[in-house]
């Protein structure tokens, strides 16, 4: 998945660099997380960056509804969509995870998801054991 897929012109602050420390698995980390999103969800987001801490993965992707869930957005039903959405990031949980644990080495102890309609943002939270690995 080329890095222009994943960021288009004006993509802004939330384009994925693999340059400085750790960039090159923070890249890796988007890319799998937006195309776990494309093959599960049928969308991609356009807009994806990957923070790492010492026990911490926080992927945040941007620009990732589809048109269905912009109209009903519209017609007033944005809790529909949010719940739908935190259905479909739970039972993602056991995909997201294994691809974290593979990429990063680390055993994940927590996972954790969250959406935002305006503006569109998802994140996805993986705490990671200190002491164990996968």
């Amino acid at each position: 998945m080329g890095d222009e897929e994943l960021h288009p012109e004006g993509a802004g602050d939330m384009h994925e660099s693999a340059e400085g420390r750790n960039g090159a698995l923070r890249q890796d980390i988007s890319n799998e997380i937006v195309r776990l999103y494309k093959d599960h969800f049928g969308k991609g987001p356009t807009r994806c960056r990957t923070y790492l801490q010492p026990e911490l993965v926080i992927v945040v992707l941007g620009e990732g509804y589809t048109a269905a869930e912009q109209t009903l957005f519209e017609g007033g039903r944005w809790y529909e969509v949010r719940q739908a959405r935190q259905i479909w990031q739970d039972t993602m949980k056991e995909r997201f995870v294994e691809t974290i644990e593979r990429l990063t080495g680390r055993t994940v102890m927590a996972f954790m998801s969250a959406n935002h309609q305006d503006p569109d943002l998802a994140v996805e939270m993986f705490v990671l054991d200190p002491e164990r690995t996968t």
